[in-house]
């Protein structure tokens, strides 16, 4: 069950079994920070307002003004085999809980990926080659406003505790963790503040690995695409059913890039990666890339969802 909240409202790699809360750390230019957690948000309510989606930092601008963020990104596998999905879940959603221990957190969401939707958009000749696109099985993500905050929520014992706690538990597999900072449109900015009327959508998670071997350029290649891309394309973008995206290099990890992309519902979804938008706009390399995934209904949404990955 996806779980999603705007703050003030309540609603929500490989490895052993036995990860520690460092399996939620990335690098930060000032300190390691723990970067575990991945996909949350709210959604506008209302038509879709026209020049509303949001960019990667450092891109666009015009008459707009934008508030920075920080997104912070946790992917977890959890095998079926091992903890049945009401367990995998319980995890799942005491991990997102944390936002209401500590403080910092705008906004925030967690799910269980649809298998369905993993591959949305994306050519059976790429499927058959891309690594990793669907190890990954369930995911939380937060939103804060700046760096010290995320900073300062990873690094607190009660973080640590109950990460080291839920993984054990669950026998979780693997973990990926990704941190990136970009900026919102204020408008959106403050619509995912709103609460759990807001509360609804569906969130699609990518993290994008440069593969051993490949070109040291090809990550910042790629975000220059993107950002090309998102500038001539984002009205026909929007009008395809994008409410919301954020990406950019990861924090402290040259090699990765964090991308995550917010709609109001399943259908607007699928609408947006079956026209081409979508895999034009991450352009997709398996020689180069490895692309984990993780898509989730959020709120009213997930009640027409298909099953998840467990």
């Amino acid at each position: 069950r996806g779980r999603g909240r705007g703050a003030g409202a309540r609603d929500q790699a490989r490895g052993s079994s036995q990860l520690s809360c460092h399996a939620f750390e990335a690098t930060s230019p000032r300190r390691r920070c723990g970067n575990l957690l991945g996909g949350i948000g709210g959604s506008e309510g209302g038509r879709r307002r026209r020049g509303g989606i949001a960019c990667e930092a450092g891109g666009g601008g015009g008459e707009k003004k934008f508030q920075d963020v920080v997104e912070h990104l946790f992917l977890l596998r959890l095998d079926p085999a091992k903890v049945d999905r009401a367990e995998a879940q319980r995890c799942v959603e005491n991990i997102w809980s944390l936002q209401y221990r500590l403080g910092g957190v705008i906004c925030s969401s967690a799910g269980a990926s649809d298998a369905n939707k993993v591959a949305s958009g994306i050519s059976s000749e790429e499927m058959g080659r891309l690594d990793g696109l669907d190890f990954y099985t369930h995911a939380v993500h937060f939103r804060f406003p700046a760096l010290a905050q995320l900073e300062a929520f990873l690094a607190s014992p009660v973080v640590r505790e109950l990460l080291d706690e839920e993984l054990a538990k669950a026998q979780c597999e693997g973990t990926l963790a990704a941190s990136f900072e970009s900026r919102l449109p204020e408008n959106l900015f403050a619509i995912f503040r709103k609460g759990q009327d807001w509360d609804e959508g569906h969130e699609h998670i990518v993290v994008m690995q440069r593969k051993e071997g490949a070109p040291a350029a090809a990550v910042e290649e790629k975000l220059e695409h993107m950002r090309a891309y998102l500038e001539e394309h984002e009205p026909r973008m929007e009008e395809y059913g994008l409410q919301q995206v954020t990406f950019a290099k990861a924090i402290g990890d040259e090699s990765r890039i964090g991308l995550l992309m917010r709609f109001r519902n399943e259908y607007d979804f699928d609408y947006f990666t079956n026209s081409g938008l979508y895999t034009d706009f991450i352009a997709v390399s398996p020689e180069e890339q490895t692309l984990h995934v993780v898509s989730y209904p959020v709120g009213g949404s997930q009640k027409s969802a298909s099953p998840p990955l467990m």
